[in-house]
């Protein structure tokens, strides 16, 4: 048994019988080192991460982005056979998984209803697998101290520009002082 005392971990004593056996004062205080280290070894492990790209278990943060210009329409992810199918489209807030989105560190921006990427195809942007590709790699860029972004797709100088509700996403150069290129990203 280890016990945590005011000078750092130290073994307790060890009872056989009725008599109380000890280690030398020089055995436990390099067991205490030992102990301490392995402790604060094992403490780190459990709050470093793994890898930058969450598991598909991981606890992601979940998020709504919702259209400056437009208060109330959010990117929402469609099943729709259009052209491109699976649009991504601002549309009213209804609250589904479909207007809900995972923004991770690899870059990508998924659905947290259908786990595709926001993809860039011939500058309209729609869900598909998830693959690492340029045309899935977005930059978020605050505009005014973290009220709005401008979502930049890769360093192209393209942004995520709102179309008119219920048309798809397009990409536009990019211009910070335009509103409708401006997103607001919420819980």
């Amino acid at each position: 048994m280890v016990v945590f005392g005011a000078r750092g971990f130290f073994p307790a004593p060890l009872l056989v019988g009725a008599r109380e056996h000890r280690l030398p004062k020089d055995k436990r205080m390099a067991l205490g080192r030992i102990l301490a280290t392995v402790a604060a070894a094992a403490s780190a492990l459990l709050v470093a991460p793994t890898s930058h790209a969450a598991g598909p278990d991981a606890q992601q943060d979940e998020w709504v982005i919702e259209s400056h210009t437009t208060p109330g329409d959010v990117w929402d992810q469609t099943n729709w056979a259009w052209d491109p199918d699976y649009p991504v489209i601002p549309h009213p807030y209804h609250g589904e998984y479909n207007q809900r989105w995972y923004i991770s560190d690899d870059h990508t921006i998924t659905s947290k209803a259908y786990g595709w990427c926001v993809t860039s195809l011939d500058g309209k942007l729609a869900g598909r697998p998830c693959d690492g590709s340029e045309s899935q790699q977005w930059v978020g860029t605050s505009y005014d101290g973290y009220e709005t972004w401008l979502f930049e797709l890769g360093s192209t100088d393209q942004c995520a520009t709102h179309n008119g509700v219920y048309k798809e996403l397009v990409l536009a150069p990019c211009e910070p002082g335009r509103s409708d290129q401006r997103w607001i990203i919420r819980k």
